[in-house]
């Protein structure tokens, strides 16, 4: 309810998302989506003690930042780091990778998505949509989750 309700709240307000913060002040998630911050090359996203969800898209992510030879560092992340941060983007099932191009009305970076963001994206979407033979073993195809034995029968 907390997300919803901070959702609804950054709508009213003009912005796209909310971030959400733990009870000590930091940086915990988006209202429905994990966060990560570029500073220095290298790839920071709060740990799992930051009442976040721990979702398959964020660890995906640090996966292929790891693979790309980038620092994935899990820590936490004070609100000001954000504001000056290299670059921020959010991620989640739904969310996919998006970039962040500004916070509280401050720039993240030229205002553009950065150069990590968009090659993550690239080869997220590369691998979810099976258009590279990387990873095939994360994927599934839908038509394989049942056989043609459980198939529901036609009422006609």
């Amino acid at each position: 309810m907390n997300s919803a309700l901070a959702k609804s709240e950054a709508l009213l307000n003009g912005f796209d998302e909310a971030i959400l913060f733990t009870d000590g002040g930091y940086v915990s998630e988006a209202s429905a989506a994990n966060l990560f911050l570029v500073r220095e090359d290298k790839l920071i996203t709060p740990p799992v003690t930051a009442d976040i969800l721990e979702g398959i898209t964020r660890s995906t992510l640090m996966t292929l930042a790891e693979e790309g030879g980038r620092a994935v560092i899990e820590r936490p992340v004070h609100r000001s780091e954000l504001y000056v941060a290299d670059e921020v983007l959010l991620c989640g099932t739904a969310t996919e990778v998006a970039p962040v191009i500004e916070i509280d009305h401050r720039a993240i970076g030229d205002r553009t998505p950065g150069a990590i963001t968009r090659s993550l994206a690239r080869r997220f979407n590369e691998i979810a949509r099976g258009t590279t033979d990387d990873h095939r073993d994360w994927l599934v195809p839908v038509g394989s989750l049942r056989s043609d034995a459980s198939a529901p029968s036609d009422p006609m």
